[in-house]
């Protein structure tokens, strides 16, 4: 008898933490603001002085690769004193804490009032020495940000991992992406895709497409920039059409595209941010290439996402396209 009570209550104590776990996932709210968003908290005084400026000089320079200016993120200040419970579920969160006699510490914590939300802490003496931390880790902060927006667009495309799409990639071209079914194929040939979504904003067409083209890998000249983008052109005159009959699309000749060597889920690849635009025909935007050497197949395979958004700003669309590419699997 005695037994099976403490067995029941054992049973019962295990029920009762059970619950109260899902309980606390169930509270946890999902994040506010818009991709890109930003909030910074500390006190005014401060952030017009030094430590702001760090902060700006890091968050508020151009993303490269835009038709326009437009900041990596977008910055909202409160001062501590304001930084009220309609605040604490914010998706990003940068607190700057500067007390006389305090050790520098930089903390990062995930999900603390929030899904999916990353809240990192500065703690420092003085004025100048939080500048000088913030602009020291101006990479890392930069990354944890990034990285927490692109985890976030993920997320949301996993869902397509086995969509008809994703599979169809994986039996043509070998790769997979995590395609949603509004992607359709405008074009296709042996060793090319074109993949586009079309979607109205406030009654105005935005237009997200997915290039994928692959071709032999000679040697590592393949990845200087001019190469690069001879061969996007190449495909492009070939492929990728206009409304104009005629008109196809080309890489902007005036704009030398910003490039970065990156991992891309373990691989080695080359990026490429640049601007496009339609020869015979009045469209544009900004593009995103990804280009890597598949070694199996002795090639080299380019994923390009590109965007046609007239009226909006274009960084979170682009962001969109390259949390998609990112997705990808061999």
């Amino acid at each position: 008898m005695n037994f099976f009570l403490k067995l029941s209550i054992i049973v019962g104590i295990s029920f009762t933490f059970f619950s109260c776990e899902e309980m606390n996932e169930r509270v946890l709210p999902r994040c506010t603001g818009q991709s890109g968003d930003l909030l910074i908290v500390t006190d005014s005084a401060f952030y017009n002085h030094q430590t702001g400026a760090a902060i700006q000089q890091i968050f508020s320079k151009e993303q490269v690769g835009l038709p326009q200016r437009e900041a990596l993120f977008n910055l909202i200040q409160i001062p501590h004193r304001s930084f009220a419970r309609i605040f604490h579920t914010t998706r990003n969160i940068l607190m700057v804490h500067i007390q006389p006699e305090s050790k520098i510490k930089l903390t990062v914590r995930e999900e603390v009032w929030s899904e999916t939300q990353i809240v990192i802490t500065i703690t420092a003496p003085s004025d100048l020495i939080a500048a000088q931390t913030i602009e020291k880790n101006s990479d890392v902060l930069l990354d944890y940000f990034n990285n927490k927006e692109l985890a976030r667009l993920h997320a949301k495309f996993n869902v397509n991992s086995n969509s008809t799409n994703a599979q169809y990639l994986q039996k043509k071209m070998g790769l997979k992406l995590n395609l949603d079914e509004l992607y359709f194929i405008a074009k296709e040939s042996e060793d090319f895709i074109w993949l586009r979504k079309e979607k109205s904003v406030g009654g105005h067409p935005v237009s997200q497409g997915i290039l994928i083209y692959t071709y032999p890998y000679v040697s590592d000249s393949t990845f200087e920039i001019a190469s690069l983008i001879a061969k996007r052109n190449a495909y492009t005159k070939l492929h990728v059409s206009g409304g104009v009959e005629g008109s196809y699309m080309n890489s902007y000749q005036e704009y030398v595209p910003g490039q970065q060597e990156i991992s891309l889920n373990g691989v080695y690849a080359n990026e490429l941010r640049g601007l496009w635009q339609m020869k015979g025909d009045f469209m544009g935007g900004p593009y995103v290439n990804y280009s890597l050497v598949d070694e199996q197949r002795n090639r080299v395979i380019c994923i390009d996402g590109y965007v046609y958004a007239p009226k909006f700003d274009k960084r979170e669309f682009l962001r969109e396209q390259e949390a998609l590419i990112k997705t990808i699997t061999f």
